[in-house]
């Protein structure tokens, strides 16, 4: 009844007793509306459209102009390796597994489950979280079917449960968290792994897939690309985004066999400076790209910073005008409201300048480098 209190409850069941309304009609009234809540849990499981949902509408749109039909287009999927993210997982847990005997976990493809007894280092990271979350025995239960953990969100409401059996599979669980944190700390400082024998490339092709980083002024990312290097022999063939690697070589479409090739480490190493500064400088257009379209935007922030200040001293002033304190009283309130204004307006400038202004030097990192070898191809 949305009152929630019994004698409120029984107030209302009282009077439209008294009052003579239908059975029928007192169930219709006192039915559950829908929620914002309910209706973005139903949109994220596929249980329900936008269309579908009450509590969502959007803002109707000027009679002037024709409405739009919302587009039918999914957002772009992050580009991946793996065909999912169930693989992705089952792929680490195998890795891992390699190297923790222990570990024990399940995977079935056919209904996107994946279980997981928890080791140490997981239970750990799920202390921070309220204790209903963890399962019991530590046994975790993941699904990437969004009916199977629509079921399941329902029985934990029937059961009165606080957290459902099943947790749902996707980038943001903190399982798989733990599982990122792992498979990045497989590879030490300054290491990473060399692919030999990709079938695409040719015996003397070597690719140096690099990540660039230019923070700005708080060290937060503003640019961050991946970036393909690519030689043939001692010499620069060219260098794209790692999508157009991707593509070219077909590395997420096809499978890679493992002949067991020793890689030529001397020689990548002679070769690794050069695919550095080639990548400084490709991410320096980049960098350079950004700080124009950047600084179109922080112009118009700007003016617009200033026009906003004139407001806020012209109603100083205004205020002051029709007070009927004494001129002292009131140059001292000037003086005072103005340096407030100029405080305000300076620490907002400076954080927007802090916030957009990029750094000079990037922070580059090689993540991976993929080589033909004498088999390839």
């Amino acid at each position: 009844m949305n009152v929630h209190d019994v004698q409120a409850e029984e107030k209302i069941t009282a009077k439209a007793i008294a009052e003579g309304e239908a059975a029928d009609r007192f169930d219709d009234r006192l039915q559950p509306r829908s929620n914002e809540g309910e209706d973005l849990l139903a949109l994220f499981l596929g249980t329900k459209t936008l269309a579908d949902t009450s509590s969502l509408d959007r803002p109707q749109q000027p009679p002037d102009r024709p409405q739009q039909p919302p587009s039918a287009d999914p957002p772009p999927l992050p580009l991946s390796l793996f065909a999912d993210d169930l693989t992705y997982c089952e792929q680490g847990l195998f890795r891992l597994g390699a190297q923790q005997p222990a570990l024990h976990f399940q995977v079935d493809a056919d209904s996107g489950a994946l279980a997981l007894d928890a080791p140490d280092d997981l239970r750990h990271r799920f202390a921070q979280f309220p204790r209903e979350v963890v399962p019991e025995h530590g046994r975790f239960r993941l699904t990437t079917d969004r009916q199977a953990m629509g079921e399941a969100i329902a029985e934990s409401r029937r059961d009165e449960a606080a957290w459902p059996k099943v947790h749902y599979l996707w980038r943001l669980n903190p399982v798989v968290g733990w599982l990122n944190d792992r498979m990045l700390a497989a590879f030490g400082r300054h290491e990473a792994p060399v692919m030999v024998g990709i079938p695409s490339l040719a015996d003397d092709e070597a690719v140096f897939v690099l990540s660039g980083v230019v923070p700005n002024r708080k060290s937060h990312p503003l640019v961050h690309e991946w970036v393909a290097v690519t030689f043939r022999g001692a010499d620069v063939r060219g260098v794209e985004r790692f999508e157009e690697l991707l593509e070219r070589t077909r590395l997420a479409k096809e499978t890679v066999p493992n002949r067991g090739i020793a890689p030529e480490l001397a020689r990548l190493r002679e070769l690794l400076p050069d695919a550095v500064e080639w990548a400084k400088t490709w991410l320096d257009d980049h960098r350079r790209a950004f700080e124009k379209e950047i600084n179109e935007k922080l112009n118009r922030e700007l003016e617009a910073l200033e026009v906003l200040k004139r407001q806020r001293v012209g109603q100083l002033e205004l205020k002051l005008e029709q007070s009927g304190q004494s001129e002292a009283f009131k140059e001292r309130l000037r003086s005072t409201g103005e340096r407030q204004i100029e405080q305000v307006f300076d620490d907002y400038l400076e954080w927007v300048q802090e916030t957009m202004t990029l750094e000079r030097q990037p922070y580059i990192k090689v993540v991976s480098v993929l080589t033909g070898g004498p088999s390839a191809g």
